[in-house]
């Protein structure tokens, strides 16, 4: 085929998509149309010659062609593969797994009052005691993350869950304070790698079920949160909070016994150059779910070590806008999750005035009340109750999110997640019954739990192969910043400065990011999630062919082709 052949073999395909225009690409044709020119380029001397060579490389769902092998992706065999009993499996096991970390997160709100009143601290200390732990996953999420990506999502998994079972075992025998917050702190830092099983789990959902399985998957963190406000009311009045620090990091021990069921990442196997084990993996999926299994070899994106897991790959030309708009959101999440849980204690006390009652108020500068009330003021049944009836704000929220985040997109389903967020921030700050400002703490608490649900599926989505997890952990590290901040919010400006003052600052967070949700560029419904940072949209799939004609003048031909996606 000479020069002027590959000027015909252009000419053939369909006028340009703006899709593709959009991209730099000149032409957009289907999978047949494709495989029709190729084939009539192989015709007209393509293979003529000692020389002669035919190639073609594509980077979607489907074989390959003209290397004489057939292959295919990880999308493709997941998508093909269906949802089965592989994937139930490594849900189960993330998932208790997810459950034991929130226990060791619910611990601080009953390890603080415990300890208030035992070691006589003041409120910065217990404070500090659940700063300490959030300040530990700001600085562990991007570590792990990175990790995660170039050494794999499994063995991160394990060796967080170990050394958060290790640190929070040893925090029961602390000796003083001191020792205390630095065990509490390496506990935060090691639960920040325990998102790494959000990613695996996710790199094995097909389109049709990633997001209603990743919504039910944080059933299992309400339970875990349920189950430990249950153990604390067993043990912490009996036998204290060092017996409760221990049972509470016991399970994971014991749920560490599932993780040689678990398996490697066939995405991030694939992005560091392992196909063998990345078709055994997929090979054990065609067998759990009794599929016929795939055939020829897995095939992905070509990417370099540098590529994968780096920080500055997050802001690359096709991600740079969506990671800013991500930071900002995220941060707003945390705060304002973490804004109502720490509001919730405070707020009846502000309209004590619309209940018809001064009790709140008496007796408040006799300096004997004030610190028997601060320091040996145990939990009460009311207390266990109350964080329990707030836990199932986390269940309530998850048939809403099911409806709306495939029948209206992840953009719009965390907009009006933040936009009913601001509507009950503002209507708590109004004076009405008791009974009525707890439900709107919590449809906020509800909500609030819906944002965090649905952002962690964008994320885990938007982000290619190679950084993902450094995505999904840089994320969750500016999230922390959001939970460091807010309680200079409700427990600072509110009750020193001004309580209308605090919920405006609430209410303008949520409704900004209830309109940056709707400016993000990538929609990740029904999206084929990428493997390498320049496939800005998976839907479009490249195939290239070189050719020498028989006078030995070469020409190539670069086919740009709608992919497809097999439910």
């Amino acid at each position: 085929m000479t020069d002027s052949g590959a000027g015909s073999f252009f000419s053939s395909v369909p006028q340009s998509s703006s899709s593709a225009a959009r991209y730099g690409f000149d032409d957009i044709l289907t999978e047949d149309d494709a495989r029709g020119l190729l084939s009539d380029a192989a015709d007209r001397d393509i293979g003529s010659g000692a020389d002669s060579k035919a190639t073609a490389s594509a980077s979607s769902d489907f074989d390959g062609i003209g290397d004489g092998e057939e292959t295919y992706t990880v999308e493709h065999a997941v998508e093909k593969l269906g949802f089965g009993r592989f994937q139930l499996r490594i849900l189960f096991i993330c998932g208790i797994m997810t459950a034991a970390d929130a226990m060791e997160m619910l611990l601080l709100s009953v390890l603080g009052p415990a300890l208030r009143c035992d070691w006589q601290l003041s409120s910065a200390q217990v404070a500090i005691i659940t700063t300490v732990v959030f300040a530990g996953m700001f600085g562990g999420a991007p570590a792990w993350g990175a990790v995660s990506d170039k050494h794999g999502r499994r063995g991160v998994f394990g060796l967080s869950l170990s050394l958060i079972a290790y640190f929070g075992l040893l925090c029961s025998f602390s000796p003083s304070f001191f020792w205390l917050v630095s065990l509490r702190g390496m506990v935060g830092f090691c639960i920040s790698g325990a998102t790494s099983s959000f990613t695996l789990l996710s790199e094995y959902l097909p389109q049709t079920y990633r997001a209603k399985v990743l919504i039910a998957y944080n059933v299992f963190w309400g339970l875990g949160s349920s189950f430990e406000v249950l153990l604390a009311y067993m043990v912490l009045p009996n036998l204290g909070w060092r017996y409760l620090t221990a049972f509470s990091a016991l399970p994971l021990f014991i749920f560490m016994l599932a993780l040689g069921f678990l398996p490697e990442s066939a995405r991030y196997l694939l992005a560091s150059g392992q196909p063998k084990k990345a078709a055994a993996v997929i090979d054990q999926i065609a067998r759990d779910n009794r599929k016929p299994p795939m055939t020829g070899r897995p095939v992905a994106a070509s990417v370099t070590e540098a590529d994968r897991g780096t920080l500055l790959s997050l802001f690359h030309p096709n991600y740079r806008r969506t990671t800013l708009t991500l930071f900002f959101m995220w941060f707003g999440v945390a705060f304002l999750y973490y804004g109502i849980v720490l509001i919730s204690t405070e707020i009846f006390q502000f309209h004590s005035d619309c209940y018809g009652s001064s009790e709140v108020t008496v007796g408040h500068n006799t300096t004997e009340i004030v610190t028997d009330e601060s320091c040996c003021r145990s939990l009460q049944p009311d207390d266990y109750k109350a964080m329990l009836i707030s836990s199932f704000g986390e269940f309530v929220i998850i048939p809403f999110n099911l409806i709306t985040i495939d029948a209206l997109g992840r953009r719009w389903t965390m907009a009006i997640n933040y936009g009913l967020t601001s509507v009950f921030f503002g209507l708590t700050y109004i004076c009405v019954p008791k009974a009525v400002t707890t439900a709107f703490l919590f449809m906020i608490r509800a909500h609030a739990a819906g944002i965090f649900n649905t952002i962690y599926i964008y994320t885990v989505e938007v982000y290619p192969t190679v950084v993902r997890s450094v995505g999904l952990g840089v994320c969750s590290s500016i999230a922390r910043l959001g939970s460091m901040s807010t309680p200079f919010v409700a427990q600072v400006l509110m009750p020193d400065v001004s309580v209308l003052l605090a919920f405006c600052v609430y209410v303008t967070v949520a409704v900004a990011c209830a309109v940056l949700a709707l400016l993000l560029p990538i929609e990740t419904r029904g999206r084929a999630m990428p493997q390498g940072l320049v496939e800005a949209d998976p839907d479009i799939v490249a195939f290239r062919a070189d050719s020498v004609d028989g006078e030995g003048r070469g020409a190539t031909a670069e086919i740009r082709m709608q992919g497809r996606s097999e439910n």
